[in-house]
C-alpha cells in the first residue's frame, strides 16, 4: 500500500517552497505537483532537488481536471495500483508526516473509502476550518455569501471519534485509488467549487464510506476568494452552485 499526493499549483510557487510541507512528505511518499500556471525556476529547482514530480501541460484547467491528470500520471508513470491511496492536498495546507502515517492506519482500520481530517484556520489551532458539511441545500451556500448562519456545518468541537459524514472540502481528501477510479475522478465540468461535494455525493450513492478523523490535524490557510462579490471566483462559485443542484435533481434524486 503506497500513497500518492496530488497538489495543484496556481501561482502558489512561493507558498510551496515557504511551507516546506511537500519536501517533508516527499521523503516518504510520491508527491506530484500539477502546475496550472508556468512554474517559476525556483519551484522547478525545489521539486527537482526533493524528488517531487512537477508536471504541466501549459493549459489552464479546473481543480478537478488537474487532479484527474495527476491520478492518471500516478497510474501510468509511477505504477500506482488500485490497492494504493490518492491524496488531494491543497498547497496552503500544512501537515506533518506523522499525521499522514496515523491517518493511513486509521483508514485501514475503519475501511474508509474517502477520508477527511480536522483542519484549522490558524497555526495555533484555535479556529476550526468548517471543512466537513452535511448534504447541500440550495439556501445554505447563499446564506454563507450573505453572512447569515447556515445549518449544514458539522460541529467539530463535539466530534471526538471517527464519524461518517456527507462530504468534505477538497483542500484535503484522501481516496482509496479504487474508489477514485470507480468514480472516474472529479467531474471536470466544474471549473472550481462544488466538485468536492459532487464527488462525495456520487461516492455515497455507490455505497462508499466518507469518514472524518478528528484526531488528525492540519492547518489550512484559506483565502475564500469566492466571497468577493462580482469577482471571477464569485462567478465560478455561483455557476458551480447552480450546476451542482441541477445535477442533483436530474441525477441523484
Amino acid at each position: 500500500m503506497n500513497l500518492f499526493i496530488s497538489v495543484v499549483n496556481h501561482h502558489h510557487d512561493d507558498l510551496i517552497i515557504q511551507f516546506d510541507t511537500l519536501r517533508n512528505l516527499s521523503l516518504h511518499y510520491s508527491v506530484i505537483v500539477k502546475s496550472n500556471t508556468e512554474p517559476s525556476p525556483l519551484l522547478r529547482e525545489y521539486c527537482e532537488r526533493h524528488a517531487i514530480h512537477l508536471i504541466t501541460d501549459n493549459k489552464t484547467k479546473g481543480f478537478g481536471a488537474n487532479n484527474n491528470d495527476v491520478f492518471h500520471f500516478a497510474q501510468q508513470q509511477l505504477g500506482m495500483t488500485l490497492e494504493d491511496y490518492f491524496l488531494v492536498l491543497n498547497p496552503d495546507v500544512i501537515i506533518d508526516k506523522s499525521m499522514i502515517t496515523k491517518l493511513l492506519k486509521l483508514v485501514e482500520q475503519h475501511q474508509s473509502d474517502i477520508a477527511a481530517i480536522n483542519l484549522y484556520k490558524d497555526k495555533e489551532k484555535t479556529i476550526f476550518d468548517h471543512s466537513i458539511r452535511r448534504s447541500h441545500s440550495l439556501l445554505n451556500p447563499l446564506k454563507s455569501l450573505l453572512g447569515l448562519p447556515r445549518n449544514d456545518i458539522y460541529d467539530k468541537a463535539s466530534i471526538h471519534s471517527p464519524q461518517e459524514i456527507d462530504w468534505a472540502a477538497g483542500s484535503f481528501l484522501l481516496f482509496s485509488a479504487q474508489c477514485y477510479e470507480q468514480l472516474n475522478g472529479f467531474d471536470e465540468t466544474y471549473f472550481m467549487y462544488f466538485e468536492d461535494a459532487d464527488i462525495c455525493m456520487r461516492a455515497k450513492k455507490k455505497g462508499n464510506t466518507i469518514k472524518y478523523f478528528p484526531q488528525i490535524e492540519a492547518i489550512h490557510l484559506a483565502q475564500h476568494a469566492n466571497r468577493k462579490l462580482f469577482s471571477k471566483h464569485f462567478y465560478w462559485y455561483l455557476n458551480s452552485l447552480i450546476r451542482y443542484h441541477v445535477k442533483s435533481i436530474l441525477t441523484y434524486y
